[in-house]
């Protein structure tokens, strides 16, 4: 067996490595010679694409190299409008918008988001009262005084957007929604929190700081036909305080939507704001010193505590109320609430110093709903959402004393208050002053001897009676009186195929009914439900039998045109002006109104004037005569009944605008007499 050495080994070596560069070497030629080759058939078929793009361009069209493709399946060529089935690309910037939005949309660079993140939150509440024709927009929300991506305008556009209103509304809208967000962002006071060490460590803090303020904070939240009614304390000097936490918590215990949430964040916000103002006015230096305006300091409550139990009796007082209301329980409660504000502006009546915001005054929440099929708790449709303002009828108070039908917008008349508030805030405060300390007294002297530790029965029975109160409940039933109507099956078979001829009935002038609230329908609001067929002949004159009641006289009217005022009225009819002059001879106490026709947009199929937004298709244009009070302002009046002015003459017996008169005459008789005298 032959034995490797050393010089055996080094030669087998060598010759592995000369074999292994033989092989690289090799490899490295053929490479070399297949990218030589490549490069030159691609620099050949270069020279062939140009040759076929340039000098052979008219013999080598694209179909000849790429084919017709699709063209034989009805299939056109791509950005040619010369051939019918023109086809174009459609780039993501240019898809329209879902929902066919045309406002622009939120767009921001990274780096803006990155500055914005950067700066500090401050949240400004704000609430929004437009009003503009038939359109009442009302919300509350909280936006950052520090904004930088998202601009008002933006904002605004986009919320007239998403509430649905069109031109010619939507433009006032926008304004007056950019104008009122400006304005209280403008008049934003933050509040000053400092931290400081004590001066002096021998005094205690007390003796010389006072840090804690607390307030009342009310709740009053409509949202669609449901409403809130709470009230707790806040301290508006503790920075670790959030509105938006305290809200989402009250909102998850008692099951409450997302709009009560945001709601609720707000009018703690927006009432902390108030005496953030208040300060402000004083001069106060947001140091921890006890406040000196004495009417500042009895808006706070009192601190330090003197106990951390509250009295049994004012356990009511600090529960949550939630009432579900019908319409026109909201209706009238809103115009309850409106006139307690005015009262209180009014009543505001402050010695010397600085003019201090109202602090008594609390707003009341109402959102505006959006309608949508989607989002919980959206309305279905727009008069849901209450959008527009409603036409409110007469009451039955005032159709008793005045036989007349309104057609104002919204009227102020005194109306019953609904029951839910009232268990709230019954009287005045000093009478619920004194009813609250009566009845703690009474409570005290029934438990003297016992412990006023309340029993766990009583606990759960109260908490049980006022989950499940319910305005409903205590609501009496309305009177109705069912009248039945009996008709032959002759003449039940044409009101089916609507012909109305039978209902056409000499009108009999309409009493007051002497039970206000009982109601029951006749034939005359069956004949509203649809019009008489109309007859072709034009040129005579129309009678009552052919228009709905108080229409006697009306005439065509052209349809608006936007941008320009309504046309000129026609002149009023004969028969309306001699009634009026009836009526002056009648009354030669210094009453003053006169015929007018108002322009107004009728049903295309009850023929009854339309109040509210947006029109009907079909709508009617139509100038109908109304008399006009030149003392009472505020309303037209529908003569009738046929060709007089008999429920017009109900209005002038009215103490209210007697009253009105006799303040006019007067003023003049006043007038007159001083000049004599100068």
């Amino acid at each position: 067996m032959p034995v490797r050495t050393k010089e055996s080994f080094d030669r087998l070596m060598v010759d592995r490595y000369t074999t292994r560069d033989s092989i690289a070497a090799a490899a490295l030629c053929q490479q070399l010679h297949q990218t030589r080759i490549s490069s030159q058939q691609m620099r050949e078929k270069m020279q062939e694409y140009g040759l076929l793009r340039n000098e052979y361009k008219s013999w080598f069209p694209p179909s000849r190299l790429y084919g017709d493709g699709y063209n034989g399946f009805a299939n056109g060529h791509t950005e040619n409008q010369m051939q019918p089935p023109a086809s174009r690309i459609v780039y993501p910037s240019q898809k329209p918008r879902p929902g066919r939005r045309a406002t622009p949309a939120l767009k921001y660079a990274r780096k803006d988001m990155l500055k914005q993140a950067e700066q500090h939150e401050e949240l400004v509440p704000l609430r929004l009262e437009v009003e503009w024709d038939k359109v009442k927009l009302r919300d509350t929300f909280t936006w950052n005084l520090h904004e930088r991506i998202l601009h008002v305008e933006l904002f605004a556009a986009q919320l007239v957007e998403d509430m649905g209103l069109k031109p010619p509304a939507a433009q006032p809208v926008y304004e007056q929604t950019v104008h009122q967000m400006r304005e209280q962002l403008n008049d934003f006071y933050p509040f000053a929190f400092s931290e400081e060490d004590a001066l002096d460590p021998e005094l205690p803090y007390s003796a010389y700081k006072n840090d804690e303020m607390r307030v009342l904070i009310k709740l009053n939240i409509t949202i669609g036909q449901h409403t809130l009614v709470d009230q707790f304390e806040w301290e508006i000097n503790n920075p670790s305080n959030s509105p938006e936490e305290f809200a989402a918590s009250m909102a998850r215990d008692l099951s409450l939507s997302g709009e009560f949430t945001t709601a609720i964040a707000h009018c703690i916000r927006e009432q902390s704001q108030l005496f953030t103002k208040s300060l402000y006015s004083i001069g106060h230096p947001f140091d921890g010193r006890p406040i000196e305006d004495s009417d500042l300091v009895s808006a706070f409550l009192q601190t330090p505590l003197p106990s951390v139990f509250r009295p049994q009796q004012q356990a009511k007082e600090y529960a949550p109320y939630m009432y579900e209301l019908s319409d026109a329980d909201l209706e009238r409660n809103e115009m309850v609430f409106s006139r307690e504000q005015r009262r209180q502006k009014r009543s505001i009546n402050r010695r010397g110093g600085p003019q201090l915001p109202d602090l008594r005054e609390r707003q009341r929440t109402i959102r505006t709903l959006i309608v949508s099929s989607v989002l919980p708790g959206a309305a279905p449709d727009v008069d849901e959402s209450r959008l527009y303002k409603k036409a409110a009828g007469a009451s039955r108070k005032r159709t008793a004393r005045d036989g007349e039908i309104s057609e104002s917008d919204e009227s102020e008349d005194s109306s019953p208050d609904s029951p839910a508030p009232s268990q709230l805030a019954s009287g005045t405060a000093r009478t619920r002053g004194m009813r609250g300390a009566a009845s703690a007294a009474q409570q005290r002297m029934a438990n003297l001897g016992r412990s006023e530790t309340p029993e766990t029965s009583a606990a759960l029975h109260h908490h049980e009676t006022r989950t499940s109160r319910r305005f409903r409940e205590e609501t009496e039933e309305p009177v109705h009186l069912w009248v039945t109507l009996k008709v032959n099956r002759d003449k039940l078979r044409r009101l089916m195929k609507g012909d109305y001829r039978d209902l056409r009935t000499p009108s009999q002038p309409q009493t007051p009914s002497s039970t206000p609230h009982a109601r029951a329908p006749s034939t005359s609001s069956v004949s509203k439900s649809k019009p008489p067929p109309s007859t072709p002949a034009a040129s005579t004159p129309q009678t009552g039998g052919n228009f709905p009641p108080g229409q006697i006289g009306r005439l065509p009217a052209p349809p608006p045109v936007p941008g320009q005022s309504p046309p000129p009225a026609p002149p009023p009819p004969e028969w309306l002006i001699s009634a009026l002059k009836q009526l002056e001879k009648q009354y030669p106490n210094g009453d003053k109104f006169e015929a007018i026709m108002k322009y107004s947009y009728l049903d295309p199929v009850t023929e009854l004037p339309i109040q509210g937004q947006p029109l009907p298709e079909g709508v009617k244009y139509a100038w109908l005569p109304r008399i006009r009070c030149l003392d009472c302002t505020t309303k037209l009046y529908t003569p009738g009944p046929d060709m007089t002015a008999q429920k017009f003459e109900a209005h002038l017996k009215f103490s209210g605008h007697r009253e009105k008169v006799k303040q006019r005459l007067a003023s003049q008789n006043g007038g007159d007499a001083g000049a004599s005298g100068s």
